[in-house]
């Protein structure tokens, strides 16, 4: 900025138009205000008291003339030293002080007083508060000293008194207090703008920050519906391919492999996506469930081998014998998500060899257990300069990485937010070419109580015979999907295309459950389930109502338990969860049946 100012400007106003800052503008005035106005004074003083001043007084002001004159051209051409030029007025102006108690004028007098006054509130506006303190007990001391001393007798010092002559010394004090007045009023319309351009910030900031929070909202809304509009689709495609995959054949099975396949990362895409935007908004909340880890790690490996096998790779599991027998208290679905994405990438990166998964303890007692997962691969490997890139959003190892793996990027960045859900850190250990090892550990508490498991069905040879279910569904390809499905379990069906429609049916005919699609016209799911619950029939009311959303809004659970509704299950589904959750109900329908025999 200074290189740009010629070294024989003479002009305040091109300087000030040059700086940014209002501070900074204004105490570029206010030094410059300090120059000139002490300038002015020895140039008004000097004739009227050339004559009758002592020599050491005239020496004193011809150099203080010439020294700030230099100190002015030099402001104008370097502005950026304002600190140094300040420094040199606040030690001329304690020089000042100084020399007038100890050697002219062996006393305090107005003029005194006042250049402590400047020395301390000049200090202040222009230079830090560690020099101001300096500089101000500087000024002050001599003050104090004389004051203490001046008590004692006759004190006195050896040097004859020089006192400015009038009109001299009246000139400089009303010159001293027109320059006090400058320096206040310009630190206070500096102060007074600066306050209102900050304020004016803040006002623009928080409009900014309005605009950012609409937007991520919008975003949110965004991808949510996206999500259903895109999940509601896949459930068909994957349910269909469910039901034919029983009566296929050899060839057609291949088929159905593929396009499951594809459906399926079709859904990891849009999982990875969702749930990147909610570990963005700190959406994501951990479920405390209890949860026995070798056969979590068991179902996740045994998803991806199929994969593995695929690929010709190996893909071991090796978990810790003390781990066999207890059930930990976590979120499955998250560490599910955890372990999948670091199998599923090593599998994704790796041509030759395999992926071995490890679960190991490392510290437990009777109420916690530490542990230490860890996937390596011999894969490509990752080069150094890369190992904390890959952990950002939509960033991979390389730029060719995406078009020959595939993918989003975005599965390691989710690893990372979720394993700070569990305070816990990704740790990567690589070396490109050879391979690499994902690990972290997890502190886990244990479960207190007795643990039922819940059995595992295929579901499609299943029986559900006995239930009466009301299925609403506008989607027709999802109510086809929820008929055939049903049908092939010999549960009885009848199918509403909205929240009224099933209110009708539900007031004319008894069922043992409703899967409730919470997105319909007319009425909605949450509506509907609301109007069940305020039915006078108590049968009716408190019948059991499952919902079935492709929405992943971050508080559904919630809103389903406040709605009334007894459970949930997201789109697109297995139908091994769909049967899981209504066998309990047709369990309970045995009793009944008896009693109303009897």
């Amino acid at each position: 900025m200074d290189a740009q100012i010629p070294f024989l400007n003479f002009s305040l106003k091109k300087v000030l138009a040059r700086q940014p800052d209002t501070l900074k503008k204004a105490r570029i005035k206010i030094v410059y205000t300090i120059l000139l106005l002490s300038i002015v004074k020895i140039l008004v003083l000097l004739p009227l008291v050339l004559t009758r001043i002592h020599e050491h007084q005239l020496y004193r002001m011809l150099f203080i003339l010439v020294f700030y004159l230099a100190l002015a051209k030099y402001l104008l051409y370097k502005p950026n030293s304002i600190n140094i030029i300040s420094h040199f007025i606040v030690v001329t102006g304690i020089g000042a002080v100084w020399t007038n108690v100890f050697f002219f004028q062996q006393s305090i007098n107005m003029v005194t007083i006042q250049f402590a006054f400047m020395v301390t509130f000049v200090g202040y506006y222009l230079i830090d508060s560690r020099f101001a303190v300096i500089y101000s007990i500087l000024a002050i001391a001599p003050l104090l000293y004389y004051l203490a001393a001046s008590g004692r007798g006759n004190w006195h010092m050896d040097v004859i008194p020089q006192e400015l002559p009038s009109p001299g010394f009246e000139a400089i004090v009303a010159m001293n207090f027109i320059t006090m007045l400058l320096i206040h009023y310009l630190f206070y319309c500096a102060f007074r703008d600066n306050v209102s351009e900050k304020e004016e910030l803040n006002r623009q900031l928080q409009a900014t920050v309005a605009e950012t929070k609409a937007l991520a909202d919008s975003r949110s809304v965004f991808l949510s519906t996206m999500s259903h509009e895109l999940r509601t689709p896949l459930n068909a495609v994957m349910g269909m391919a469910s039901l034919v995959r029983d009566t296929a054949t050899a060839e057609q099975t291949e088929n159905l492999d593929i396009l499951e396949f594809s459906a399926q990362s079709l859904l990891t895409m849009v999982n990875d996506i969702l749930d990147y935007n909610k570990s963005e908004n700190d959406r994501i909340e951990l479920e405390t469930i209890p949860v026995n880890l070798p056969v979590l790690m068991h179902r996740v490996c045994l998803g991806l081998q199929q994969k593995a096998t695929e690929k010709g790779l190996t893909l071991t599991m090796d978990v810790d014998d003390q781990l066999k027998d207890k059930w930990l208290v976590t979120d499955p679905t998250r560490l599910t998500q955890i372990i999948h994405n670091l199998v599923g990438n090593a599998l994704k990166f790796t041509e030759r060899g395999g992926v071995s998964v490890k679960l190991h303890v490392t510290q437990a007692d009777e109420h916690s257990v530490s542990t230490h997962f860890s996937v390596t691969d011999t894969g490509i490997g990752i080069a150094d300069n890369r190992q904390e890139a890959i952990f950002d959003p939509f960033t991979q190892a390389s730029a060719d990485t995406t078009r020959h793996y595939g993918g989003t990027g975005l599965g390691l960045a989710i690893v990372k937010r979720l394993l700070k859900l569990f305070n816990s850190n990704i740790v990567l250990k690589s070396i490109a070419g050879e391979g690499s090892e994902f690990s972290f550990a997890i502190d886990f508490n244990l479960h207190k109580g007795i643990v039922v498991p819940a059995s595992i069905h295929t579901g499609m040879n299943s029986s559900l015979e006995g239930l009466k279910i009301l299925i609403a569904e506008d989607n027709p390809i999802n109510a086809l999907l929820l008929v055939k499905l049903l049908t092939k379990w010999k549960a009885r069906s009848v199918l509403a295309r909205n929240g009224s429609e099933a209110i009708e049916k539900l007031m004319t005919e008894d069922f043992d459950v409703v899967l409730m699609d919470l997105h319909m016209p007319i009425m909605d799911g949450y509506e509907a389930t609301e109007r069940i619950r305020q039915m006078a029939h108590p049968a009716k009311s408190s019948v059991v109502i499952i919902a079935l959303t492709a929405s992943v809004s971050h508080n559904i659970h919630s809103k389903i338990k406040a709605a009334g509704m007894h459970d949930y299950l997201s789109k697109p589904f297995q139908p091994t969860l769909l049967f899981q959750k209504l066998e309990p109900l047709q369990n309970a329908l045995a009793p009944r049946e008896i009693l109303s025999n009897h």
